[in-house]
């Protein structure tokens, strides 16, 4: 309970339905439950892919209590989960709560993002991802202790969450067992029966895989794999955008994994075979695993051009596995170092620090509890008149017609008025084949301005291309919206007052135009 209130004094009420995945993850929810809520909108009505399990289970849930209700619930959900697993997993290095505390504190806010530099993160908003690192810690656990039936079961449901982290998760566990421990699994059977758990416990991932291997894509579009590698997830999947002192954090969370090592060792040298030092050297093993996908990917991406192996994540685990055991090995060893008269020592510098941090999160809690009286407000993006904007949209246009709303901003358009739009450059569809669409939509909405950078350019131009669809989109004519409510059948545009147009106006505020088709 302690690591829950710890995780959710500084996360669960930190940008409800803000710039978090949330914004979208959840509407898909509501959509798969309630098909009829906005039936027109594209984004909204795509397979759920690897999503399923858990829009299945959010679905209702959205639906009936709403986005904000559901993000807390769902937050608190996983963070009891994930604070779970964290726990057993500190009880099998030996770690009090004082100290785990601590090191998970080291962990969330020391760095900005989490993880190292693929901007991975593992607490925040409710998605997928969430509840297979959840699982994935647990699993780690039943490695550790050699529970493989029940580790299969996690790791299996950690993949039907979601197919990428579950899958490398699969991959770094069965490279530890066949390094560690493959007389394990000299009875055939045995084994057969934790493939088989992991398998029926996996299966919400089957489908996805099959789609991203057998649907083809016409050659005569644009590679799925490029857009989403080098046009819309840069900062996590490609290396050659990445800051040229990127090296420099994974090399101190190595030092630290190292030199943490060194002390428990030292420290342990007496007591080679007790439980906790094997859980510790064994978890540090499972680290270094976790990072030879890390590297591959380093390898290959000077020769990827078309991201066809990048778009698999090959950082995901990494990112996230080095920093955070790195952390919790820190304060294992600084544990084991301070003994005797010296642990009340280090258990009152552990009390202090998490007094300072408990103080700055509570204020911070305080505010975003303030802020969530007026929910939706400026922690979700949206102004007063933004607000009044699409709240007259939702109360005075048809259900289910498409409004025309711009590419980059308001991603919180359709939840609040509850009527579909053509596309988000946020939004990318989950399956390959829709990608291609995805881009002709914003290459649409862009008119005469060409958004996209050239195919040689491997840099972040995620910047640039927002700047430049913003611009293009509040560029637009009158001839060339006539044109796009044509080809989407669309009755109506929203816009800011400064781009002025030849149509009728349906509603106006002192920030923004609603015109509507002649």
């Amino acid at each position: 309970m302690a690591v829950t209130a710890f995780l959710s004094l500084g996360f669960l009420l930190k940008g409800n339905m803000g710039n978090v995945n949330e914004i979208h993850m959840l509407p898909l929810a509501r959509q798969y439950a309630e098909p009829t809520w906005v039936p027109g909108d594209w984004y909204y009505n795509e397979p759920t892919g690897y999503r399923l399990l858990f829009v299945a289970l959010f679905g209702h849930l959205t639906a009936a209590w709403g986005f904000l209700a559901t993000s807390i619930i769902g937050r608190l959900i996983y963070y009891t989960l994930i604070s779970s697993g964290l726990v057993f997993l500190g009880r099998k290095l030996g770690i009090s709560l004082l100290s785990l505390l601590v090191g998970i504190g080291l962990f969330l806010f020391v760095n900005h993002y989490q993880g190292m530099v693929a901007q991975e993160w593992l607490v925040g908003g409710v998605e997928p991802k969430s509840f297979a690192y959840s699982f994935l810690f647990f699993a780690i656990c039943l490695m550790l202790g050699g529970q493989y039936r029940l580790m299969a079961l996690m790791l299996g449901l950690a993949a039907s969450f979601h197919v990428l982290v579950g899958a490398w998760a699969f991959l770094a566990v069965a490279g530890w067992l066949l390094w560690r421990r493959r007389k394990d699994f000299v009875d055939i059977s045995y084994l057969g029966s934790v493939l088989l758990i992991y398998l029926v416990a996996s299966g919400f991932a089957i489908l996805p895989v099959l789609q991203q291997l057998f649907i083809r894509v016409p050659s005569n579009s644009i590679e799925p794999s490029y857009l989403f590698v080098f046009v819309r997830h840069p900062h996590h999947v490609n290396p050659l955008s990445w800051d040229s002192d990127w090296w420099l954090l994974p090399l101190v969370y190595l030092l630290v994994l190292a030199i943490s090592w060194f002390l428990l060792k030292r420290q342990q040298q007496s007591e080679q075979s007790s439980p906790q030092h094997i859980a510790r050297r064994s978890l540090a093993e499972f680290t270094l695993i976790t990072l030879i996908p890390f590297v591959l990917g380093l390898a290959i991406a000077p020769f990827d051009t078309q991201g066809k192996l990048l778009q698999y994540f090959f950082f995901r685990l990494g990112d996230i596995m080095l920093p955070l055991n790195a952390c919790l090995l820190l304060v294992c060893a600084l544990e084991q170092t301070f003994i005797g008269s010296k642990q009340r020592l280090f258990s009152l510098f552990c009390i202090l620090l998490l007094s300072i941090a408990c103080s700055i999160l509570s204020v911070n809690f305080y505010q975003s509890l303030l802020a969530l009286t007026q929910f939706p407000s400026k922690e979700q993006g949206v102004e007063p008149e933004w607000q009044d904007m699409c709240t007259w949209i939702k109360t005075h246009t048809p259900h289910n017609t498409l409004v025309i709303s711009p590419p980059v901003e308001f991603v919180n358009f359709t939840w609040l008025t509850e009527r579909p739009t053509i596309a988000k450059f946020r939004f990318v569809p989950s399956v390959s084949a829709s990608l291609a669409e995805w881009y002709e939509r914003l290459s649409d909405l862009s008119g005469d301005i060409n958004p996209w950078p050239s195919k040689d350019n491997k840099k972040d131009k995620r910047s640039e291309i927002r700047q430049a669809l913003t611009t293009g989109y509040y560029s637009l004519q009158t001839s060339q919206v006539e044109s796009l409510m044509l080809k989407y059948q669309a009755n109506y545009l929203v816009t800011r007052t400064q781009h002025q147009l030849e149509l009728p106006i349906a509603y106006q505020n002192s920030l923004y135009t609603f015109y509507q088709r002649n």
